[in-house]
This record gives structure tokens, sequence and C-alpha cells, in this order.
């Protein structure tokens, strides 16, 4: 565990004086086509219900969905954190990724969105942008009309393509179709006009993106200037040393809002069979 607290601490450090030169020139991407820029006015109410599949819930483990479930201790511990950081520095939009497939990131993320969205004082919107393997609809066993690909072939107002997986606080919007071009999607005016809107509806609205795997492609290099910082998701055993350290070169100038060390073997009262840092 000492290796991840250096490379946590290298990273909150790490964002050098010419990225930030950048992002201090950043203008937001206008929004085109007709889209309502009065995202904050989305009522989660009015969204369209849809309850998520428990035989998938349990299948895949998101334990933060089950009302029952020990584990959920957890991310409790886990969402404070996050909550705490992200008021200190006043982000509402963040990524979720790893080093490698197989460290558990989607699965983090969603438990994560589902945890944020039990407290009553947010509401949070989880979206699925790993575009060559994405999986949230998948893990929660739902189908909606309107996806992603729905927004990037006629973009519209962000109301129109969320769902509510049973849980008034929380939105959802899928993605079902694998990109190739992702790196190409996920830097295009479409993406940044989506994010932007994301952005606008302040922090009270906390939103959760599922990114690829950071040394699986460029993807989470060309999308990580659009949001405010990476949550880091770091397998046991399944992480190596080496793509841990590529992984920390790589996001050299993103910011890290912290990592999160899954499977671990050690057990807390809080954590369960889940293990956060």
């Amino acid at each position: 565990m000492g290796r991840i607290e250096k490379v946590l601490k290298k990273a909150r450090s790490s964002k050098t004086d010419k990225t930030a030169s950048l992002r201090e020139k950043e203008t937001p991407v206008p929004i085109t086509g007709g889209i309502d820029t009065a995202t904050d006015s989305i009522d989660f109410a009015k969204l369209a219900n849809m309850i998520p599949d428990n035989d998938c819930l349990e299948t895949y483990h998101v334990v933060a969905a089950l009302p029952d479930a020990p584990q959920k201790g957890a991310y409790k511990v886990l969402r404070t954190r996050v909550l705490q950081r992200l008021k200190a520095s006043q982000w509402n939009v963040i990524g979720v990724s790893g080093a490698g497939p197989g460290e558990g990131k989607s699965l983090t993320a969603i438990n994560l969105a589902f945890s944020l969205a039990q407290d009553v004082n947010h509401q949070v919107i989880l979206v699925d942008l790993d575009l060559r393997r994405p999986s949230i609809h998948t893990y929660l066993g739902i189908n909606p009309k309107y996806d992603l690909t729905s927004f990037l072939n006629k973009p519209t107002e962000i109301k129109n393509i969320l769902v509510r997986p049973n849980e008034k606080r929380l939105a959802v919007l899928t993605n079902r179709t694998t990109h190739s071009d992702s790196s190409e999607i996920l830097s295009s005016p479409d993406i940044a006009n989506l994010i932007h809107q994301l952005k606008n509806l302040g922090p009270r609205t906390i939103t959760i993106i599922d990114l690829p795997p950071v040394l699986a492609s460029d993807d989470v290099i060309a999308f990580s200037p659009l949001i405010d910082a990476l949550l880091l998701v770091v397998g046991e055993a399944t992480c190596r040393r080496e793509d841990l350290i590529e992984t920390q070169e790589l996001l050299k100038g993103s910011e890290i809002l912290g990592v999160v060390l899954n499977r671990s073997r050690e057990k807390t009262a809080a954590s369960g069979y889940y293990g956060y840092y």
C-alpha cells in the first residue's frame, strides 16, 4: 500500500505550469443546435424510470443499489471522502478510470454513483463514456430507448437521454454501442458540449463518468482536460507496479481526486470485501 500512497502524493502535485496556463485560457464551447443551456432546471422526478434487474445487481456486485449488502459501508466512506474533495476544490464532474482492464473501475463508478445519490444534499448523473467496452447498461440490466449514440446522432437536451434507475436522485446516460474511433469522439465538439452542460448543473449535481483504462488507448488523455478530476481504481494483485508508474506519468498535468484500492484483502468493519484508499 506504500506504493499507492507515493503515487497518490505525486499525482496530486504533478500539475505542471504549462497545463495550468492552458486551462486558464479555456473557454466554454458554445452550445449549438437549439440545445437548452438552462440545464439546472432538470427535474429528476420527470425522467423516465427504469427498474434495474436485481439479478444483474447481485451478479455484478452493485452492492450500493442493494438494500442489505454489508459492503455498502465501504462506499459510504468513499462517498464522504469524495464529497470532501469536491467541495474543497469546487468540482462537480469527475471521471473514473484505472491503469488497465480488470481493475474494477466501472463497478466502482456505479457503486459510487448510487452511494452519492443516497445523500439527500446531492443528485448524481452517471455517464458511460467507455466507448470501447460500454457496460453500465449491462451491470444494471436496463435497456433505455435513448443513449449516448442517440445524442451523438442528434444533439438534444440532456433530460431527453437520461433515465432514472429507480433511485430518485440518480440519473444514468448509458451507451450500448462500441466505437472504434473513441478518442476522436471524446475530443469532439458534441462531447465538449455535453460536458459543458453537465458542469452547468452546479455543485449540487455531481457527474460520475466511467472512462476506459488509461493504458488501453489515448481516450483518457484526450478527454481529461474537459473534466475536473480523475478518480483512479487500482485492483490489488491485478495492477502491476510498472503499469501504475506508467499511468502516473501519462496523467501528469491531470487533476487526481484520489486512488481507490479495490479488492483489498485487508478487511475492516467499514470496508467489508472492498478496500479503499
